[in-house]
């Protein structure tokens, strides 16, 4: 994706005397009766991420991206990072670009950010697309990857681990699991996620889930959410972090009217891990809108 052409910057005051300077992209021209598309990334991502999924669209849908607070290029202050804080500023940036409905693209992270702010302002919102969304885990969470979190959220072993990790053979090793294809998993992508991670207060951010991970889940909203429109789960079928048989459901709680599509041969990333498939599946969806 051609991100840099369209890439900009805009200054969000997220409190009385706190701003943060945020990255976002926009492609493509409005189109009568079609709403903008905006695609959030999932936790350590970044608008690249989405780099074989956009242009497959710019042609005929207003599209916008953007690095959410505390990651990609956007500023990472020391604030409280939470669902909601993300919710907040997907409300600014559609105040500032005047949009009134929007299509939410979402993955991971940013899927679940798109379903709080979907539930507090369902009225601006004309559809939600979520990739592998994240903030429902069920019984997923096993023994060692809870006993691993506790000590990331430990102040100094967390600073221990981070610095451990922020590394481009710490990502890799991160990031393999969440593909299915392993081809993906290439010195280009290590590289796009490595460098956020050396940015001033990148581990305020990034260290957020594990220190307050009641921050970054949707089990508090009401079941079903406020938000009644239309909702499409796409999900990797080898996402063995969050496996589909047992997440699906419970967003099905949350969002009852949402089909879910599972595709093959992808895993937890399957917008990038099986890009062709995805955008298949993406595209039949605006379709129908």
């Amino acid at each position: 994706m051609k991100a840099s052409a369209a890439e900009r910057y805009f200054q969000w005051e997220l409190d009385q005397g706190v701003t943060a300077k945020i990255r976002y992209t926009e492609q493509g021209t409005e189109q009568a009766g079609k709403p903008p598309i905006l695609f959030l990334h999932g936790y350590g991502g970044m608008i690249e991420h989405w780099d074989l999924n956009i242009p497959e669209f710019a042609s005929n849908h207003k599209i916008y991206a953007m690095d959410l607070i505390g990651f990609g290029q956007s500023e990472k202050p020391n604030v409280r990072y939470s669902l909601e804080l993300f919710a907040t500023q997907i409300d600014a940036f559609l105040e500032l670009k005047k949009i009134s409905r929007v299509v939410i693209v979402g993955h991971s992270m940013g899927a679940a950010s798109a379903i709080f702010y979907a539930h507090y302002k369902p009225g601006n919102v004309a559809a939600l697309i979520l990739a592998n969304p994240s903030g429902l885990f069920g019984d997923t969470m096993d023994g060692m990857n809870s006993v691993f979190f506790g000590l990331v959220a430990s102040p100094l072993i967390g600073e221990a681990l981070f610095s451990a990790f922020a590394n481009p053979i710490g990502v890799g090793q991160s990031l393999a699991p969440t593909y299915y294809n392993q081809s993906k998993v290439d010195s280009k992508l290590v590289t796009q996620f490595t460098r956020p991670l050396q940015d001033r207060g990148a581990s305020w951010s990034y260290l957020s889930p594990s220190r307050r991970p009641n921050d970054f889940k949707l089990n508090h909203l009401e079941k079903p959410s406020h938000y009644k429109g239309k909702t499409f789960l796409i999900w990797g079928a080898e996402d063995v972090a969050l496996p589909p048989h047992k997440i699906i459901p419970e967003f099905q709680e949350l969002l009852p009217e949402a089909a879910a599509f599972i595709i093959p041969k992808a895993s937890h990333c399957v917008h990038h891990d099986a890009h062709e498939a995805f955008n298949q599946r993406l595209r039949q969806i605006l379709n129908t809108l």
